[in-house]
């Protein structure tokens, strides 16, 4: 069963309880309204006649176009591709729950499906399917703690002071490099996280006072023997003072660095910083990560940073320009192996509240060990152009 057929069982199961209109005990059990049997039993049940509220919704964004890249090939070739998981924005269908207990309390869940435009499949090879997000918890004037999948304290950090906040994720190289389970790597990757963005078996704390949010996390490794190895904590926060936003967080992993069969658990860090302006329809952000990942030689750390720079103007209600200047660099005992210089432009232009044609330049020069040819540089040109529908 894919992703859309799920979503779409869910909703005409939704709307059959709606036509139907039973009463519904906290226990999950159906009863129509003239049925009086059991209700002395029911009336005995826990929590019998509070009058808790509870919402489910059913949302997404599905991504269609086309993008052409040049030399992907060592000989000069091209690529032109239609936008896959989604060039602007990720394709996704989620589902979020909420039950108020009361005394400003609610209990709730999250599930989040990501999936693929051109051939309808699921958006990972590990044949998740829910991917992007699995949660469950609860949430109070403290804030909120969930259990399961779901993005890092890295990963929402970030957001705050990214200039594109993860549109055109398969080109900004920053969710990508965010502190998560290492979903993008081949075994032993030596850099640090690459398409990592999230962590499973996590337990997740934001707490949003005024001003400050304040997030922290601790995924677990869940490796017999040692309950440190493939393990993350992290701490993260934002600070909005007016029209500013500034944040940042560190993560320490301890990811397996061997490759093969072998089983070699050795520590990564990794620190966020940055900042962002926003005021009547002008935006500027930037910042920085530095991952530094302990090799299998003793005393040989690798290290992969990220720095950045962009703004966004909206001209209009209808069209907005965003531009960025990002550079990665990565690095093994401080001698640089490799390194990307990106460039990326792109404009929407609104057809309704929900849908957005949209248009993007890109222009990366790769170099080392990234460059498709040995000594020398490969210079890539990217334009997308397509249309985003969100639900």
């Amino acid at each position: 069963m894919n992703a859309l057929h799920f979503a779409l069982l869910i909703s005409s199961t939704l709307t059959s309880i709606a036509v139907a209109q039973p009463s519904m005990t906290i226990y999950g059990t159906f009863k129509e309204a003239n049925d009086e049997t059991n209700n002395e039993q029911i009336a005995k049940k826990p929590f019998a006649g509070t009058n808790y509220q509870s919402s489910i919704n059913i949302y997404g964004t599905i991504d269609g176009g086309i993008r052409h890249v040049t030399n992907t090939t060592k000989n000069g070739g091209d690529t032109l591709k239609v936008g896959s998981n989604g060039e602007y924005y990720n394709n996704r269908i989620g589902i979020k729950g909420t039950e108020d207990l009361g005394g400003g309390m609610n209990a709730h869940f999250h599930l989040e499906t990501g999936f693929n435009t051109g051939t309808g499949a699921l958006d990972n090879n590990a044949n998740r399917l829910f991917n992007r997000i699995s949660s469950v918890g609860v949430a109070g004037a403290f804030g909120s703690i969930d259990f399961g999948r779901m993005p890092s304290v890295s990963c929402k950090t970030i957001f705050a002071y990214d200039p594109f906040q993860y549109r055109y994720v398969q080109i900004v190289p920053l969710a990508g490099a965010a502190a998560g389970n290492a979903d993008g790597n081949f075994p032993g990757f030596p850099f640090g996280t690459m398409g990592g963005t999230r962590f499973s078996n996590d337990v997740q704390y934001i707490g949003k006072f005024d001003s400050l949010t304040i997030l922290a996390e601790y995924s677990m490794g869940e490796v017999s023997g040692s309950n440190s190895s493939g393990s993350s904590k992290a701490v993260g926060m934002t600070y909005r003072p007016g029209p500013f936003v500034f944040g940042g967080a560190y993560t320490r992993q301890k990811p397996n660095v061997a490759t093969g069969g072998a089983v070699d658990y050795r520590n990564q860090d990794q620190i966020t910083l940055g900042g962002a302006y926003q005021a009547d329809g002008l935006r500027i952000a930037g910042g920085y990560i530095s991952t530094e990942a302990d090799s299998a030689v003793s005393g040989v750390n690798n290290q992969a940073k990220n720095s950045w720079l962009g703004a966004s103007y909206d001209f209009t209600p209808v069209i907005s320009v965003t531009t960025g200047y990002y550079r990665t660099t990565l690095a093994t005992a401080n001698v640089e192996a490799a390194r990307r210089n990106l460039v990326i432009v792109g404009a929407t232009y609104a057809l309704s509240t929900h849908t957005n044609l949209y248009a993007g330049f890109d222009k990366a020069t790769l170099s080392g060990i990234a460059s498709l040819s040995v000594g020398s540089k490969t210079r890539q040109t990217g334009v997308s152009l397509g249309i985003n529908h969100m639900f």
